[in-house]
C-alpha cells in the first residue's frame, strides 16, 4: 500500500509542473477536475504533510548524539608545580529492544497515512468539482428553458392583445400571462444568482481568481447503466482513501504498542574514561604521575516505570481505531446504498417526466398556439 501511495504522490508532484499557464475559460467536467488536482491551493498546501512524515521518519532512525566530558582542577594556592587533576570521557546511549527500528514503523505509517489523507482530500475535491460543474451545465440549461419559455408566453401575450382589442379575449387572460411572464423573469434572476455563486465557487477550487470567466460545457447524461451500481457500492469500502486512511490508523496503534512496550528498558549508556592525576610528595619521592583509563555502563531498571500507562494508551488507541474502522466500513456501505437508491428513483422520476408530463405540456402548448392562430 505504501509503494502504491508513493507512486500516486509522485505523479502528482510532477504535475505541478505544468501550473503557470494562463488558465482556460472554457472547460469539461473531467478537464475541471485535472485542473484542480493541480491548481487547487489547498490541496496544494495539504501536500506538505507528505514531506513533513518523511521528515519525520528520517528523525526517527537517528541514534542518539554522544556526550564528551572533559574536568581539569589544581590546587588552591596555583602553584603551577602543585597537584593536578585532569579527567576526560566519552559517553554514547545505546538503544536497545529494536527501540530506534520500532519507532521508525510507527513513522512508516505516518507517511502512509499522511499520503492516504491527500488522497481523501482529492476524492473529496473531485466530488465537489464535478457537482460545481455540473451545477452550472444544469444551470444553463434551465436559463436556456426559461428564455424558450418567455419567448412563447410573450407570443401568446401578443397574439391575446390583439385579441382583446376586439373583446375576443378578457382582460384577466391577458394579466394571468402577463403574471407568468413575471414569475418568469423573477425565476430567471435566482437561477442567474445561482449561477454567479456556482461560478464563484468553481473558480475557487480551480485555483483561481474568483472573477475568472468561465464556462463549463457539456452535457449531464441521464442513460445510466444500472447494473454497474451493484458492484460499485461493494467496492466503495475497499477503495476509498478514507476507508485505507482508518486501516492505516490500525497499523500506526499496532506499532505504538511495540513501541511503547520496547520503550519499558531505557537506552544503556556506556562510558570510555580517562584521568590523569599528579601528586607532589615529600622527598625523597617528589612528584608523582598517575594515568587511569575505566570503563563503565549505565542499565536504568525497570522498577517502578514500567511504561504502563503509555502501553495501556496505546492499547486502548488500537482499540479504538478498530472501532471507528468499523464504524466507517457501515457508513460507506449506508451512503453507497443511500446514493444508489437515490439514483434509481431520481432516474424513474425523470423517465416519467420525460415520457409524460413533458409530452403533456407540448400538447397543451401545441393547442393552444393553433388555438389562437385559428382565432
Amino acid at each position: 500500500m505504501i509503494k502504491q501511495l508513493t507512486i500516486h504522490s509522485t505523479l502528482l508532484l510532477a504535475a505541478l509542473a505544468v501550473r503557470g499557464e494562463p488558465p482556460e475559460s472554457n472547460l469539461m467536467p473531467e478537464s475541471a477536475v485535472t485542473t484542480a488536482l493541480v491548481e487547487n491551493r489547498d490541496l496544494a498546501a495539504a501536500r506538505f504533510a507528505i514531506a513533513q512524515a518523511q521528515g519525520r521518519l528520517q528523525q526517527a532512525g537517528l541514534w542518539p548524539n554522544p556526550d564528551w566530558e572533559m574536568s581539569r582542577a589544581r590546587e588552591t594556592s596555583l602553584d603551577l608545580n602543585g597537584e593536578s587533576k585532569f579527567a576526560t570521557g566519552f559517553r554514547q546511549r545505546f538503544p536497545i529492544t529494536g527501540r530506534l527500528e520500532k519507532a521508525r514503523a510507527v513513522a512508516r505509517v505516518d507517511v502512509a497515512m499522511a499520503m492516504a489523507e491527500i488522497r481523501n482530500q482529492e476524492r473529496l475535491l473531485i466530488g465537489e468539482v464535478l457537482a460545481r460543474s455540473r451545477e452550472l451545465i444544469v444551470l444553463r440549461e434551465q436559463l436556456t428553458a426559461n428564455q424558450d419559455i418567455q419567448d412563447i408566453i410573450h407570443r401568446l401575450i401578443e397574439v391575446s392583445e390583439k385579441r382583446l382589442k376586439v373583446a375576443e379575449v378578457s382582460v384577466a387572460d391577458v394579466n394571468l400571462a402577463r403574471l407568468e411572464s413575471q414569475k418568469l423573469l423573477l425565476a430567471r434572476a435566482g437561477l442567474l444568482n445561482q449561477q454567479e455563486i456556482a461560478s464563484v465557487g468553481l473558480n475557487r477550487l480551480l485555483g483561481r481568481d474568483p472573477r475568472s470567466p468561465l464556462d463549463i460545457s457539456g452535457t449531464v447524461s441521464t442513460n445510466l447503466d444500472l447494473s454497474r451500481f451493484a458492484p460499485v457500492t461493494q467496492q466503495a469500502v475497499a477503495n476509498r482513501p478514507d476507508h485505507q486512511l482508518a486501516a492505516l490508523a490500525v497499523n500506526r496503534a499496532d506499532a505504538e504498542i511495540k513501541l511503547a512496550r520496547a520503550q519499558k528498558w531505557e537506552d544503556w549508556t556506556v562510558g570510555f574514561d580517562y584521568s590523569r592525576d599528579r601528586s607532589v610528595f615529600d622527598a625523597p619521592i617528589g612528584a608523582k604521575v598517575d594515568n587511569f583509563v575505566g570503563l563503565s555502563i549505565w542499565i536504568p531498571l525497570p522498577l517502578w516505570n514500567k511504561n504502563q500507562g503509555r502501553i495501556s494508551e496505546a492499547q486502548a488507541t488500537e482499540q479504538r481505531a478498530r472501532a471507528e474502522l468499523s464504524a466507517l466500513e457501515l457508513r460507506i456501505m449506508t451512503e453507497a446504498q443511500s446514493a444508489e437508491n437515490q439514483i434509481r428513483r431520481l432516474l424513474a422520476t425523470l423517465q416519467q417526466y420525460r415520457g409524460e408530463s413533458i409530452k403533456l405540456a407540448e400538447d397543451n402548448l401545441a393547442l393552444l398556439q393553433k388555438g389562437y392562430a385559428d382565432g
